[in-house]
C-alpha cells in the first residue's frame, strides 16, 4: 500500500486532469503527462499534492513538451515524494529536460520498448505541432526522432495506450491493432478554427476517438484532455453518445479517484 492509502490493485488508473493519469498495478506505478502544480489558466485548480498516489513512482513519462503534458513544476513535485523516478520523454527533448531536473532521464524513440519494472513500455508516433503554423506530423526531422510520442504499456493481460496529444495518424490503427491494445486514453478536446487562431493545435474530437478505437479494435476508450482550459474544453458525453452500437465502452474517469480497469469480454 502506498503512503497516501490507495491500495496497489491488479491493474488502476487514476485520472490526474488534463492528459495526467497514475498506471498501477501490483509492482510498478508510472504516471503520464502529470499537470498537477499551481500554473496560470487552469480552469481545475492544481490538487494538493498530499493527496495524490505519486509515491513510490517508478517512471514519469512525458509526450511532448507542451506545458499540461511535460511541466516542471509538476515533474519537481513527484521527485520530490518519489527521487528515484525515471523521467521518460522524447528523444529531442532529453538533454534539455536533463539540464533543468537533473536525474535519470530517458530519452524514448519510437518502437524502441523502454523497460520500467515489470512494464514493457513502446513508444509510438503522435500527429501533433508545437505551433498551428507548423505541419502536423510526429516532428522527426531528417536529424532527429519524433517530437510527439504515445506510448503503449504492457502489464499483464493489459496492454493500456496513452496518446498524448494527437489528431490520427497513418500509423495508429496498425500499431494498435499490432500491439493488442485493450485500453486507449485518447484526447477529445477536438479542434476549431477559433482555438488554431489563439495557436491552440488540436486533437481528435470525440467521434474520431471513437472512430479510431473502434477501427483497432480497442475494447475501452478512456476520454482525456477535455477539462483543463476554457479554450480548449470537451465533453466525454458525446464520446459515450458516438460509441453507441460501435462495441466500444467508454470509461469515464473520475479526477484523482482510483479505477480498476476491467476489459469486457476479458478473460
Amino acid at each position: 500500500m502506498s503512503a497516501t492509502g490507495i491500495p496497489r490493485r491488479d491493474l488502476a488508473l487514476t485520472w490526474l486532469g488534463q492528459a495526467g493519469v497514475v498506471v498501477d498495478d501490483l509492482q510498478t506505478r508510472v504516471v503520464i503527462d502529470p499537470f498537477i502544480a499551481p500554473s496560470s489558466g487552469r480552469a481545475v485548480p492544481a490538487p494538493d499534492p498530499a493527496t495524490l498516489p505519486i509515491d513510490d513512482v517508478d517512471a514519469v513519462l512525458c509526450t511532448h513538451e507542451h506545458n499540461d503534458h511535460l511541466h516542471p513544476d509538476s515533474l519537481r513535485l513527484i521527485r520530490r515524494r518519489s527521487p528515484r523516478a525515471v523521467i521518460v520523454v522524447p528523444e529531442p527533448l532529453r538533454a534539455a529536460v536533463e539540464r533543468e531536473l537533473g536525474g535519470d532521464v530517458v530519452g524514448a524513440r519510437v518502437d524502441a520498448p523502454v523497460w520500467i519494472g515489470n512494464l514493457e513500455i513502446v513508444p509510438l508516433p503522435a500527429w501533433h505541432a508545437v505551433n498551428t503554423g507548423e505541419p502536423i506530423g510526429d516532428g522527426s526531422t531528417a536529424h532527429e526522432p519524433a517530437r510527439f510520442l504515445g506510448y503503449a504499456i504492457k502489464a499483464g493481460s493489459h496492454v493500456l495506450f496513452h496518446a498524448g496529444d494527437t489528431v490520427r495518424s497513418p500509423r495508429h490503427v496498425d500499431d494498435l491493432k499490432r500491439l493488442g491494445v485493450t485500453v486507449a486514453l485518447l484526447p477529445i478536446n477536438g479542434r476549431d478554427a477559433e482555438r488554431e487562431a489563439q495557436n491552440i493545435v488540436g486533437n481528435l474530437t470525440a467521434a474520431e476517438a471513437v472512430e479510431l478505437a473502434r477501427d483497432a479494435q480497442v475494447k475501452v476508450l478512456v476520454p482525456i484532455h477535455y477539462d483543463m482550459f476554457e479554450a480548449n474544453f470537451g465533453d466525454p458525453s458525446h464520446a459515450k453518445r458516438a460509441a453507441d452500437g460501435t462495441g466500444v465502452h467508454v470509461l469515464e474517469l473520475t479526477r484523482y479517484e482510483p479505477t480498476a480497469i476491467t476489459v469486457p469480454g476479458a478473460s
